[in-house]
């Protein structure tokens, strides 16, 4: 078995990859995965405050119901999953703007207090950060920050993400920087489309300049529930990482053709009413394979009806996974 802990002379990166070869051996060998989760996404309220053209939440949430964590919940959560030697990052976000939560960097601390060796991510649009002091943030011991700018132009931006202000998104990314700190810990994300890839390059280097990290994600049509990908997605390739960067990349394409999704085999997805979700695309939540509320963590992830979803997925039977007939990843 794999254990973090093991691995603590490495990047997070190799624990990733050791992880997976870990988690398909034993489900191989037994029919079950690893003890745990590498990586825990959790919801602590489920609304966004955008209308973006690359999110479906504009569409689901009018037929989903959506509602906010329980402290009690959370704590729950926090309490079985901090000393687990095989979780490493733990990201508070999932279908949602985790920002409209004012809970949410107290939330980050309680859980760093439980074990500062994990890593703390929020993934946001970054139009909220303003309602937050740099304090509260840094004292909260969040290790990453990831702000979804998607463009380098506010026209683009303004088409991509709807209903979000981008001076207002900018004038907190300068914030962040002016801060040696949270400039760290900072990180720009760039969900790739045709209507920004002529700008994405130009961004990555304006932003790399200023020594700010950065990322770019290749779109999907999470799960079927983007009614729009078609005509937004890039159908041409596009490159921005580096050779050993794109060599690794060419080498899960084609462990993804052998091994199927690998989403079910590492994530663990918590909505806010404790409903874990197979994979952070199922926007839909068509499958959901137990609740945190009442059963541990352990139990739900390697349930019976979970380890047979991962059965089907090594057999890519896709079909007979409702949230995975149609998504773009295995198609």
């Amino acid at each position: 078995m794999v254990k973090r802990r093991e691995y603590s002379y490495v990047n997070l990166r190799l624990y990733r990859y050791l992880y997976q070869i870990g988690a398909y051996s034993k489900y191989l060998m037994t029919g079950k995965c690893l003890d745990f989760p590498r990586s825990l996404h959790i919801q602590t309220q489920s609304f966004c405050n955008g209308r973006c053209s690359i999110c479906p939440y504009p569409v689901v949430s009018r037929n989903l119901d959506q509602g906010t964590m329980t402290w009690s919940l959370f704590q729950k959560i926090a309490k079985e999953s901090a000393l687990e030697p095989l979780l490493s990052t733990v990201l508070f976000e999932l279908h949602n703007e985790p920002l409209l939560d004012k809970r949410i960097f107290d939330w980050v601390k309680y859980f760093k207090s439980m074990n500062p060796a994990k890593s703390c991510v929020i993934i946001t649009n970054g139009e909220l950060l303003d309602a937050f002091s740099l304090k509260d943030i840094i004292q909260s011991n969040l290790d990453r920050l990831v702000i979804s700018l998607n463009a380098h132009s506010k026209d683009t931006y303004d088409t991509l993400n709807c209903g979000l202000d981008y001076d207002r998104v900018i004038n907190n990314v300068s914030e962040l920087i002016s801060n040696p700190l949270m400039k760290q810990k900072l990180k720009l994300s760039f969900i790739l489309t045709n209507q920004n890839v002529n700008e994405v390059h130009q961004a990555i280097l304006y932003w790399n300049q200023k020594r700010i990290k950065t990322k770019v994600v290749r779109l999907t049509n999470r799960a079927g529930t983007l009614n729009n990908y078609d005509s937004i997605r890039l159908n041409n390739n596009y490159y921005s990482a580096s050779l050993l960067s794109r060599a690794w990349n060419k080498v899960l394409s084609g462990a993804l053709g052998v091994l199927g999704c690998f989403h079910p085999f590492y994530q663990m997805n918590i909505l806010f009413n404790g409903d874990y979700i197979i994979c952070c695309h199922d926007w839909n939540r068509a499958t959901v394979l137990g609740n945190a509320g009442d059963f541990s963590l352990k139990e739900i992830w390697n349930s019976t009806k979970a380890n047979e979803i991962r059965r089907l997925i090594l057999r890519k039977r896709y079909g007979e996974i409702s949230s995975c007939r149609e998504c773009s990843i295995v198609k």
